[in-house]
C-alpha cells in the first residue's frame, strides 16, 4: 500500500509540533530506493560535550536558548536561503566567560547521499566561522568531509561570503554530495545566528532561554568509531583537554537536574526522517530513551525494508510464492494486523498493492499511465487473499507465510511506519519517560503533555497550498496520521494521477483529497489513513464506527469543486481551526459521532 507522506509541519518548543516538509520525504524514498544494503555504517567521532569543549575551550559557562520559528520566520529564511528547512527551530549554544559572550554554535544535520550527517558550526561574535567538526557520520562512502583539511576551509566565513562548492570551497572527490549539503548546513546556520543575534532579530518569543548548565564534561565519554582519522583523534584529544580545564572551573553535575530540558534526535529512517523528542529532568536517561527508540526503528526497518535485499521482508518476497517460508516475530505480527484491516475494509487496504503501483511508475518516480490490458495482468497478483498464514499448534514448529499468486509481493509502507512508532513507544516507556513526541516521516505519536501544556499541538497543512494549515489537532497519549493526494502525484494530459491506489481496480484514487486519522495506536492511523482514502467520504465514516476510539477528518472533491472538509465529531473536539487564505473554497461540517 502506498507510503504515508509527511503533511504536519516539525516539533517546536513549547508543544507547537508541524512535520517535515514533504518535498524531502520525497526525495530521500527515491534515494533509499537504490541505496546499498551495506551503505549505513555509523561512525562517532565526537560527543555533544567534547563538540562544545571543542568549539568553546576558554569559556566557563555555555547556556542555551531555543530558537523557535514562526511560519513567516521560517518562510523569510527559507527565501535567504534560497531552499527549504525541515528545522522549524533551533538549539544555540553561547559560550561565555566571566558572563561576556564568546561565540555562538548549533548543532544540526544535513543529508549526505542517503543518510543524515551530525556536525557542529561554532561562529564568533562578528558572525565569523570559529571552528567546525563532524560529531557522527553514517555512510561508508564520503566520509572525507569530517577531515580537518577540508573542514579547515570554512574557519574565517561569514554570511557574505558565497561559500561555493569547486569555487570557495574545494571538491573531494568521491564525497561531492556531502560537500555540497555541509556547505548548505553551514550557510544555513550562519544564516540564523545572523539574523537572530548579530542583527537583533531575536523577539521575545522567538528564544526561549533553558538556563541550562554548561554542556562540558566532568569525565570523557569513549569513542566508538568504526573508521576514526588521525585528524578526527587529534580533535577529540582538544576536545578532552578542554573538557577537563572546563571541569576544574565549574564544578557543575551531571545527569538529573532540578529543571526540565528538551533531548531531541534526527535520523533519516524507512526513506524519511525519524525524530524523536523527550522532555526530562535526567537529561541522560532521556538521551538513552531517545537513542533506544531511534534505534528500535531502525531495527524495524530491517525486518520490514522492500528496498533492502537480506531483509525478512525481502527474504518472503523472494520465497514464499515457491514454498510456505517460516515467518515468526514482529514481521508475523505486522502481517497479521495488515490481514485485520484488510478484511475490515473490504479490501481497500492491502499490503499486496505494490505490483499496481510500480506499474504506474511511482516506485522509480517515472508516472506513466498503463493500458487496460497491463492492469488486467497483473490484478490477480494484488489481493490480501494470496496471503496464507499457517499457524503451527506445535511450539516447536515456525508458522509460516505462503504466496498463492507468483507475481504476489508485500509492501509494509502504509502500516510500517505506524507500527514502528509503536515499539519504539515501548522502548520509550521502559526508560520511565512520560512527556515525548515520536515522528516518523508524518506518523506521529504524543506521550503525556509538553512542560505546563495541557496537549500537544499538531498542525494540519492544508491539501492544496503548502504555505498553509488548516488548523491544528490538541492531542494527549494518541497518534496520529494522514494521507494525501498532493505529495506524490504526476499529471497527463490535465490530470492528475496519485501515488494512492485503489487496490481492487488497480488505479488512483480520485475524489478523495486527503485523510488524517486520530488512534490510540501508530500502527491504527497508519492502517485506517490509507483504507479511508481509499473508500472515500461515506464509506469511510462507516469503517470508523467500528473504532470507538478513531476519530477522522475527510478532505474531498465537493459536486461544485469545493474543497468539502468532514470531521467526525471526536476529531472536531481536538481540532482547533485557523483562518487560511482562500477560505471560500473550502467548506466544513461535522459528521455524526462514531
Amino acid at each position: 500500500m502506498a507510503s504515508k507522506q509527511i503533511t504536519f509541519a516539525g516539533i517546536f518548543f513549547f508543544s507547537w509540533v508541524v512535520i517535515l516538509s514533504s518535498f524531502i520525504s520525497k526525495s530521500l524514498e527515491a534515494q533509499t530506493a537504490a541505496e546499498p544494503s551495506e551503505n549505513f555504517q555509523l561512525q562517532t567521532y565526537l560527543t555533544e560535550e567534547q563538540a562544545l569543549a571543542l568549539v568553546f575551550p576558554d569559556c566557563d559557562d555555555i547556556a542555551t536558548e531555543v530558537i523557535t520559528m514562526s511560519h513567516e520566520e521560517k518562510n523569510d529564511l527559507e527565501k535567504l536561503l534560497s531552499r527549504r528547512l525541515y528545522e522549524d527551530g533551533f538549539k544555540v549554544y553561547l559560550g561565555k566567560k566571566d558572563g561576556v559572550i564568546q561565540g555562538y554554535a548549533i548543532i544540526t544535520e544535513e543529508i549526505g547521499k542517503f543518510h543524515p550527517f551530525t556536525f557542529i558550526v561554532g561562529v564568533t561574535p562578528k558572525g565569523k566561522i570559529k571552528d567546525i567538526a563532524v560529531l557522527v557520520y553514517r555512510e561508508s562512502r564520503g566520509g572525507e568531509i569530517v577531515k580537518k583539511r577540508f573542514l579547515y576551509q570554512f574557519v574565517g566565513k561569514s554570511f557574505k561570503n558565497p561559500i561555493r562548492i569547486n569555487k570557495d570551497i574545494i571538491n573531494v572527490t568521491g564525497a561531492t554530495m556531502s560537500v555540497q549539503y555541509l556547505c548548505a548546513g553551514v550557510r544555513k546556520v550562519l544564516a540564523v545566528i545572523n539574523e537572530y543575534y548579530l542583527n537583533g532579530k531575536k523577539a521575545e518569543n522567538s528564544a526561549t532561554h533553558t538556563n541550562e548548565p554548561a554542556v562540558i564534561p566532568q569525565k570523557t565519554e569513549p569513542i566508538h568509531s568504526a573508521n576514526t582519522s588521525q585528524n578526527a583523534n587529534n580533535r577529540v584529544a582538544r576536545a578532552q583537554k578542554g573538557a577537563e580545564q572546563s571541569k576544574r572551573e565549574t564544578g557543575r553535575s551531571e545527569g538529573a537536574s532540578s529543571e526540565v530540558k528538551m533531548v531531541k534526535q534526527t535520523r533519516m529512517i524507512m526513506g524519511t526522517f525519524a525524530e524523536v523528542s523527550v522532555y526530562s529532568k535526567d537529561e541522560k536517561t532521556a538521551g538513552q530513551g531517545v537513542e533506544g527508540a531511534l534505534n528500535e526503528m531502525e531495527r524495524m526497518d530491517r525486518i520490514m525494508s522492500n528496498y533492502k535485499k537480506d531483509s525478512e521482508l525481502s527474504q518472503l518476497n523472494k520465497n514464499a510464492a515457491k514454498a510456505p517460508v517460516t515467518c515468526r516475530g514482529e514481521l508475523l505480527d505486522v502481517i497479521e494486523r495488515s490481514q485485520y484491516y484488510s478484511g475490515l475494509s473490504g479490501g481497500a487496504f492491502d499490503i499486496t498493492v505494490s505490483p499496481v503501483v510500480a506499474l504506474w511508475g511511482f516506485f522509480r518516480e517515472k508516472g506513466r499511465v498503463p493500458s487496460d490490458k497491463e492492469i488486467e495482468r497483473v490484478l490477480p497478483a494484488v489481493s490480501y487473499k494470496n496471503i496464507v498464514i499457517q499457524k503451527s499448534a506445535d511450539p516447536k514448529k515456525p508458522d509460516t507465510v505462503f504466496f498463492k499468486n507468483t507475481q504476489t509481493q508485500i509492501d509494509l509502507g502504509a502500516i510500517g511506519k505506524g507500527y514502528a512508532v509503536d515499539k519504539a513507544l515501548e522502548i520509550i516507556k521502559k526508560y520511565g519517560i512520560n512527556n515525548a513526541c515520536i515522528n516518523l516521516g508524518g506518523n506521529i505519536y504524543v506521550l503525556g503533555t509538553s512542560p505546563g501544556k495541557t496537549a500537544w499541538k499538531i498542525g494540519v497543512q492544508h491539501p492544496r497550498n503548502k504555505e498553509e494549515i488548516l488548523g491544528y489537532l490538541e492531542l494527549k497519549d494518541e497518534a496520529t496520521a494522514t494521507s494525501g493526494d498532493y505529495e506524490r502525484f504526476f499529471e497527463m494530459n490535465g490530470k492528475r494521477y496519485s501515488h494512492i491506489i485503489n487496490p481492487l481496480t488497480g488505479r488512483p484514487v480520485t475524489g478523495t483529497i486527503a485523510t488524517t486519522i486520530v488512534a490510540p495506536t501508530g500502527t491504527e492511523v497508519d492502517a485506517l489513513s490509507t483504507s479511508l482514502f481509499v473508500l472515500g467520504f461515506e464509506k469511510g465514516l462507516d469503517l470508523v464506527k467500528k473504532f470507538p476510539n478513531v476519530h477522522a477528518m475527510i478532505i474531498y472533491e465537493g459536486n461544485d469543486g469545493k474543497i468539502m472538509v468532514a470531521m467526525t465529531k471526536g476529531f472536531a473536539d481536538k481540532f482547533k481551526k485557523t483562518p487560511v487564505k482562500g477560505e471560500d473554497d473550502v467548506k466544513w461540517h461535522v459528521v455524526a459521532s462514531n
